[in-house]
């Protein structure tokens, strides 16, 4: 399509870029993110924006030019980025907006108007709450919350006619209008594949799969547990809707044979959250013969022994599972149902080192009613787990969760800047614990538990992270240095 004689196309979608010596993970955390300063010597991950893409086959289906800038995955930076946006000459641009980026992300989203003659959307659940955040800045013309697959055709649909669109918020004068939300989609089998043929595919890599090309996969979306922590069922809905086995063994096969994938990683909430289902697409993988190595986040109640064999056989070389706390009066509080039968978290682990399928087990420090004694239960019941690998961070105060609502009222919450809102900084006090306590016990956890002297070696094996490492030495050395006086 051509505009006053210039190619145009009609909707493009962004991941913005990074701001300097910094990596905004924006697909974690229920999409509102993780931000992350400089390098990470272990982690170089680097995740298609699945939703972008979705949206944009889903634009494609009904007849839509459209394109997607993934400025993050490209190592773009500002100006670069808005050379490639005033390129495609869109009638509508949509940005991809986390919660940890939010400031950084705005005021790029507000440089495009001063370049092109289009209309601006940004998108992130976490704007919901709060769309005053973006609306009130100028050039931007349209929030986009919820599951924004069919909010965003209708308003490529729409763009002069958007009042009633479910899902979007607007300025009118001065006042902010926020329309009702969409509905999460029940059937995900009616929305085409993720549209990896506008993605830079070969940019994309995981840390602990080092195959590549690399790619994630959305089987279910939802949670419709009630952790008070988590931000999940904001991004993904309150509860679980799956695509069907054979829907999801055909955009297997299409990434197999059209895009050689080798290495995959379920993004899905909980994949196993209808065993029989994900039996049924294990035994698909095996008889297909996709030799995927792969790794997902599940349950301790959704998986049993069998399952988790047959994990293993379709390609499994590891499952992360969110075991949060050794205590079972902390699990209770923060809504762990089904997941706080510390014997059943025991068996589970043994049964992985049968099988010898690899395991993550997360912890958390500093919840509602933790104490030091508390902390001491979780940290002898990670070395009773004997997990392959034993990740700890904090719990942040995410907007939209019971936890935020508790911490507003009670006057927990320590600063309102997003960015560090990652697990990886403490932002939360707690009655029993202040922020110093629990800052001092997760430096304790990270030198007992991280393995990262044994995972330095993935720096090196992935050319990605060499390329950048190389660039940047100085946080290699400031590295090396804590290593040795440790």
């Amino acid at each position: 399509m051509e505009r006053g004689g210039i190619k145009m196309t009609d909707i493009l979608l962004v991941q913005p870029p990074d701001p300097p010596n910094t990596q905004i993970l924006r697909d974690h955390m229920g999409m509102f993110g993780i931000l992350k300063k400089g390098i990470s010597l272990i982690k170089n991950d680097v995740l298609p924006p699945l939703n972008l893409a979705y949206s944009a086959s889903l634009l494609e289906k009904n007849g839509f030019e459209v394109n997607i800038i993934d400025a993050s995955a490209m190592e773009y930076d500002y100006e670069k980025t808005l050379k490639e946006i005033k390129k495609e000459n869109s009638r509508l641009v949509i940005l991809n907006i986390s919660g940890v980026s939010n400031d950084s992300d705005l005021d790029f989203s507000v440089r495009i108007k001063e370049l092109v003659d289009t209309k601006v959307a940004v998108a992130g659940p976490h704007l919901m709450l709060m769309p005053e955040i973006a609306l009130k800045r100028k050039g931007i013309d349209f929030v986009i919350f919820g599951e924004i697959e069919y909010t965003v055709l209708e308003l490529s649909k729409n763009l002069d006619h958007f009042k009633e669109i479910k899902g979007i918020a607007y300025k009118k004068e001065d006042k902010i209008i926020k329309n009702q939300r969409r509905p999460f989609i029940t059937n995900l089998d009616e929305l085409p594949f993720p549209a990896f043929h506008l993605l830079p595919m070969k940019k994309y890599c995981y840390s602990i799969l080092n195959k590549q090309p690399f790619t994630t996969i959305l089987t279910s979306r939802g949670c419709p547990y009630k952790c008070i922590y988590c931000p999940y069922p904001m991004g993904y809905g309150d509860f679980w809707r799956g695509r069907s086995v054979e829907n999801v063994l055909e955009e297997m096969r299409l990434l197999k044979e059209d895009f050689k994938i080798k290495t995959l990683l379920f993004r899905d909430q909980i994949p196993t959250f209808d065993m029989e289902r994900a039996e049924k697409i294990y035994d698909g993988m095996i008889k297909e013969g996709f030799n995927f190595e792969w790794r997902c986040e599940t349950r301790i109640d959704k998986v049993s022994k069998p399952l988790m064999e047959k994990m293993k056989r379709s390609g499994c070389v590891g499952v992360h599972f969110g075991v949060e706390s050794g205590n079972p009066v902390i699990l209770k509080k923060i809504g762990k149902i089904g997941n706080i039968d510390l014997d059943l978290i025991k068996k589970r682990f043994k049964e992985t080192k049968e099988i010898g399928l690899p395991t993550v087990a997360y912890f958390m420090i500093g919840f509602p009613g933790e104490t030091k004694e508390t902390v001491e239960n979780t940290f002898k019941f990670a070395e009773e787990l004997k997990a392959d690998d034993t990740w700890f961070n904090v719990p942040a105060p995410y907007p939209g969760t019971k936890l935020y609502v508790m911490a507003k009222k009670k006057n927990w919450i320590l600063t309102d800047d997003w960015s560090k809102y990652s697990g990886r900084e403490v932002v939360m006090k707690t009655n029993n614990l202040s922020a110093e306590e629990i800052k001092e016990m997760l430096e304790k956890a990270k030198s007992k538990y991280s393995k990262e002297s044994q995972n330095l070696l993935n720096l090196f094996l992935n050319f990605r992270s060499m390329k950048v490492a190389m660039r940047n030495p100085r946080p290699i050395m400031e590295y090396l240095i804590k290593r040795i006086h440790r």
